[in-house]
């Protein structure tokens, strides 16, 4: 018999507009929810009472990606190429610094250590910089990979978990990188058959995902520094934005252009659901790090995108 999907556990409405990213906050003290929108406002949920806690202007660009650093900054990452850095003054954000790279992308940051952030570059470039000092503390130049044909945008970046040493960066070309950071080179590369949209990656079964405009799932592995094609799922509707495993590493759901949130088994492989909430394309789908109180779920999902509401989800905890 299947198995009937599951119902979100809430839906949090308000005047968001398109929402692009999300973060979970939480700790002992607070149990909070970020969505950062196309508007370049920033609103914080607090989940405990799913009321607007407050809500603040990051700018006028829409808000890519959000990181919570060290517990102590709140990381912004904007359209427009700035990476702003915020301080909590008063019980309010209060921005600290600005890192400028002067380009526009939309390849999300990611956080490589509690200093170091990865962003992509003009020219298929990847810097690393330090959030403390805001400098560029090392280059990745795409002149070191390989390739008869220009890699084209840096569309994707995954630091590898469990070291600090290793990332996985996709290009518009349809090429997938691992590089070794400290080296600043090339590992190996793994051609794809479409431009990549979204990619993670988890080290359990150590095996890839990789989204595309198309209907397919691309799922590779990696063992001894050497990337692999496992196999392709096939989706109903082309289009993926974005690709996320569980922190348990059981699941991992991939938000579509059709509005659908679709879960598989990371160790089967096997389609579990398919949540139609969204009737419109998900921007973003992530779980907290975190036993939420709130919601009584260890791993609590969050997703939202163009149809400017967020849908909260206990998926088989």
């Amino acid at each position: 018999m299947a198995v009937i999907p599951p119902d979100p556990k809430y839906l949090l409405r308000s005047d968001m507009g398109c929402i692009h990213s999300l973060l979970f906050w939480i700790n002992s003290d607070v149990e909070h929810l970020y969505a950062g929108c196309a508007s370049g406002k920033i609103y914080i949920w607090d989940l405990k009472r799913n009321r607007i806690l407050t809500k603040f202007d990051a700018g006028i660009d829409p808000c890519l990606t959000m990181h919570n650093i060290n517990n102590n900054n709140l990381l912004v990452q904007q359209k427009c190429g700035n990476i702003k850095i915020y301080d909590m003054s008063n019980s309010h954000w209060s921005m600290n610094k600005i890192i400028d790279h002067d380009y526009h992308s939309f390849c999300r940051c990611q956080v490589l250590s509690e200093d170091i952030i990865i962003t992509a570059l003009k020219d298929s470039n990847i810097g690393l910089y330090s959030v403390k000092s805001s400098n560029m503390e090392l280059t990745l130049y795409s002149s070191e990979v390989l390739h008869s044909k220009k890699l084209g945008e840096v569309m994707a970046i995954k630091p590898l978990p469990s070291t600090d040493q290793k990332i996985l960066v996709a290009y518009e070309i349809g090429l997938l990188v691992l590089w070794d950071i400290t080296a600043k080179k090339v590992l190996h590369c793994m051609d794809i058959e479409s431009c990549p949209m979204a990619l993670d990656f988890e080290t359990s079964y150590m095996q890839g995902i990789i989204g595309s405009p198309s209907e397919k799932l691309e799922i590779f592995n990696l063992s001894s520094d050497t990337l692999t094609t496992k196999c392709t799922l096939t989706l109903k509707n082309p289009g993926t934005s974005v690709i996320n495993v569980r922190p348990d590493k059981k699941l991992f759901t991939v938000g579509n252009w059709d509005g659908r949130l679709r879960i598989f088994s990371q160790k089967t492989l096997k389609q579990l659901a398919v949540l139609d909430q969204h009737k419109n394309t998900v921007h973003d789908v992530i779980y907290s790090p975190h036993y939420v109180e709130a919601y009584n779920c260890k791993y609590l999902m969050a997703a939202a995108g163009k149809d400017s509401y967020i849908s909260l989800w206990d998926i088989y905890n």
